[in-house]
């Protein structure tokens, strides 16, 4: 669980991000070895999902 979010929202989350590796990186993960980096078009989509810093809670953020 995560204590920040409500219980559905997060297993909403879960349920999103569980498709999105079962979909979408699993079926890139021979390019992704063979290049030797993640494609730009993979990197923003996790960036759209709000996959970057997903760990560091609100109360870290710098005041606006």
């Amino acid at each position: 669980m995560n204590p920040g979010m409500d219980p559905e929202i997060f297993d909403q989350f879960i349920e999103q991000l569980r498709r999105y590796v079962r979909e979408r990186l699993i079926p890139a993960e021979e390019d992704v070895i063979a290049q030797d980096r993640i494609p730009d078009d993979i990197l923003a989509e996790m960036r759209d999902m709000g996959l970057f810093g997903i760990t560091i809670p609100k109360s870290s953020a710098a005041p606006a």
